[in-house]
């Protein structure tokens, strides 16, 4: 009885234990694409554009390589079947032979031991006689009987151990064939998964690029309004009535109407060159993470008009500075655009400073400002725009890059 509990509890045991390693191989697979999901959330747009690109090229790597393989298996499979039938066969024939063989050595042993019987040494003392003669005779004429048999069953041996052999290298190459049909339908196996993973990674990828398509749509929307309030950059009469086709954020699927819609879209901005003096940069160390004016997707082919730049601080929690001497025309929360500051200068020039983790205690609308003053804090990432007289100017022209 006490065994029959134990072994229970060992089955139980081993089950759960089975069930707890499986759900922590799964929670690790699910950890280890929520980082990648969250690498590709961190990505610029050019690089993730790339990296699909690149997906998209190793797919049809997948599918060249599948397609081959397919051809390859289908023809291997036909052989296979044929070679599992005479694999069979021959496996007969050799258990056969097999036993033929043991017999013929069993043979072999109790011919070799009669006629090593009759090959005894003469006893000492022994007299030579009449019958003596006959018998010596009679064994004589046994003992050829005896070696003619012993030859022809060596040589019958010898023939079923050579078509032994003969059919064990046939049975040795089928094997071997068949390991190459087992290897190649191990090799699409794989394939397949890598397609299905490469498929399912694609779907995401898409998923996170055509939201940040969509809130870089949404924010320079958010932003032409706010400047169209604040009579900064003033847009036509009949670009207000027309309002922008909505986005919504729904199923992967509609992928390809989002982007069209958002190709649709696509405003070109006023732009001009700026002349003036280099003034500082907002951040004091930075790298341009998306730069400004015109943007070719390389995975839809739409083009799409940065009006602004996003400057990448290389340290976290960094200041954000006024670049000129100005005053202070909005200071608030946006929906998407996070906190927004934008300051008024000489020369009908406006700065933007968009996504500030903080704003300044003392930044306040009507607020006189210095150059170098503090606005705001920022995480990590800063959009930044310019504007003078109703135009959109490159931010990288104003700003000092040393």
């Amino acid at each position: 009885m006490t065994k029959k509990i134990f072994s229970i509890f060992l089955f139980l045991f081993l089950a759960f234990g089975s069930i707890y390693a499986n759900a922590i191989n799964e929670k690790a697979k699910n950890l280890e694409e929520n980082k990648r999901i969250q690498q590709q959330l961190n990505k610029k747009l050019e690089d993730l554009a790339s990296d699909i690109l690149s997906g998209e090229k190793t797919l049809k790597d997948l599918s060249s390589q599948i397609q081959t393989l397919n051809s390859q298996t289908a023809k291997l499979e036909e052989n296979a079947k044929a070679q599992y039938k005479e694999l069979n066969l021959l496996t007969t024939q050799n258990g056969d032979l097999l036993k033929t063989r043991a017999n013929m050595e069993g043979k072999l042993i109790a011919l070799m031991a009669k006629d090593f019987a009759y090959d005894l040494p003469i006893p000492q003392g022994y007299v030579e006689g009449k019958e003596s003669f006959m018998a010596f005779e009679i064994l004589g004429n046994l003992d050829k009987v005896l070696s003619s048999e012993i030859f022809k069953l060596s040589k019958d041996y010898e023939d079923v151990s050579k078509m032994i052999d003969d059919k064990q290298m046939q049975i040795q190459k089928i094997n071997d064939n068949l390991k190459v049909y087992n290897a190649q339908l191990v090799k699409l196996q794989d394939l397949r998964k890598k397609q299905i993973d490469e498929i399912n990674k694609q779907k995401t990828d898409r998923a996170i690029y055509v939201k940040k398509l969509e809130d870089l749509q949404a924010q320079q929307d958010e932003l032409r309004k706010t400047l169209d309030q604040l009579r900064i950059i003033q847009r036509k009469q009949e670009e207000k009535e027309q309002e922008k086709p909505s986005i919504s954020n729904s199923k992967i699927a509609n992928n390809n109407q989002k982007i069209r819609q958002l190709g649709s879209s696509y405003q070109g901005g006023v732009i001009k060159r700026y002349t003036g003096k280099k003034t500082i940069a907002p951040l004091d160390s930075f790298t341009v993470k998306q730069k400004f004016g015109n943007y070719i997707d390389p995975v839809y082919n739409i083009k799409i008009f940065n009006e602004s730049v996003v400057l990448k601080s290389t340290k976290s929690d960094a200041v954000v500075k006024n670049v000129l001497n100005g005053k202070v025309v909005f200071a608030k929360d946006t929906s998407m655009l996070a906190r927004v500051v934008i300051v008024e200068h000489d020369d009908g020039i406006h700065t933007i400073y968009a996504h500030l983790d903080k704003i300044a205690p003392n930044i306040k609308v009507g607020k006189n400002i210095k150059k170098g003053a503090i606005v705001g804090r920022i995480k990590n990432d800063l959009t930044f725009e310019v504007t003078q007289k109703n135009f959109h100017i490159n931010p990288l022209e104003l700003i000092s890059l040393n």
